[in-house]
């Protein structure tokens, strides 16, 4: 069976340093940005949507990031998901996050906003003791099987988002493990969301965290591995959240996880996802 096509682009990039890997992102995010396509339209959107204050030389500016660091992410996989991953991890500055980790003895809850490296997160996670994180599954299977094993290879376990799936997520909480999750996006079950404020919308957000701490007690954080200079280098940002907040009525905990995700993302606006459906005109009415 044949190598799937970004399995082969990947690797042949891995032979680049993360600098030159981002100097070809570069190059790709100049024709992204001043094309037509999904990508960019959906950044100008969200942008226009979420700081319609600002003037629009402001929003290009962040729109014309955004993208570049879009790009950043999609070609730094190459480090990431196909490096040894001491080598990729020898580049993360994970000195003071690891020592806030290092206080819990209980299960953990790792808030994982689309911000800087969420991949280069989980890697770092696993290293840290007993990891889990939800994924998708892809539809492809030659895809899909190059990304469970790329995301899973320095001793993450990866579960499916099926009931299954997330009993084993409460497991490993109740055994002490750590359990990455993205809550930013937009929840595939209606019924398990509600409506809160983010970024002055109405965003549909999950309330998966709020249920997992209804059954098990413990620690919860919202972490970020994100990009710093000189370029290929990640500084990790780890912030300890209110448990008794988060476990609270479904609304309150929402808004909660929604309040500190964007203070998060707004320092580090250029490295947030803005390229994601999350924000559609017509679905999210401005408060």
């Amino acid at each position: 069976m044949s190598k799937p096509a970004v399995q082969t682009i990947l690797k042949l990039l891995s032979g680049l340093s993360l600098r030159n890997q981002y100097r070809v992102a570069d190059l790709v995010s100049f024709f992204v940005y001043h094309s037509p396509n999904q990508l960019s339209r959906q950044a100008r959107e969200n942008i226009q949507m979420c700081f319609a204050e600002e003037s629009q030389a402001w929003q290009t500016r962040l729109t014309r990031e955004s993208i570049r660091h879009t790009c950043y992410s999609l070609f730094e996989l190459a480090a990431v998901w196909c490096w040894p991953a001491q080598r990729i991890l020898e580049q993360l500055d994970d000195k003071q996050a690891g020592a806030v980790l290092e206080q819990s003895s209980r299960g953990k809850i790792i808030i994982a906003p689309h911000l800087g490296s969420w991949e280069l997160l989980n890697i770092w996670l696993a290293r840290q003791g007993a990891s889990l994180s939800l994924y998708r599954p892809l539809r492809n299977r030659r895809h899909a099987q190059f990304v469970l094993e790329s995301r899973s290879r320095n001793g993450a376990e990866l579960v499916p988002t099926t009931t299954a799936g997330l009993r084993k997520l409460l497991r490993g909480l109740q055994q002490g493990s750590s359990v990455m999750l993205l809550t930013d996006q937009k929840p595939a079950a209606k019924k398990n969301s509600v409506d809160a404020a983010f970024f002055g919308l109405q965003a549909s957000t999950t309330t998966l965290v709020n249920s997992l701490l209804k059954k098990v007690d413990c620690d919860v954080f919202i972490a970020a591995a994100c990009r710093s200079q000189p370029a290929g280098r990640f500084e990790l940002l780890l912030k300890a959240l209110d448990s008794a907040r988060l476990a609270g009525d479904a609304s309150g905990s929402t808004q909660y996880m929604n309040d500190e995700i964007e203070q998060l993302a707004m320092q580090f606006a250029e490295q947030y996802q803005w390229t994601y459906r999350r924000f559609t005109a017509n679905e999210y009415q401005q408060l």
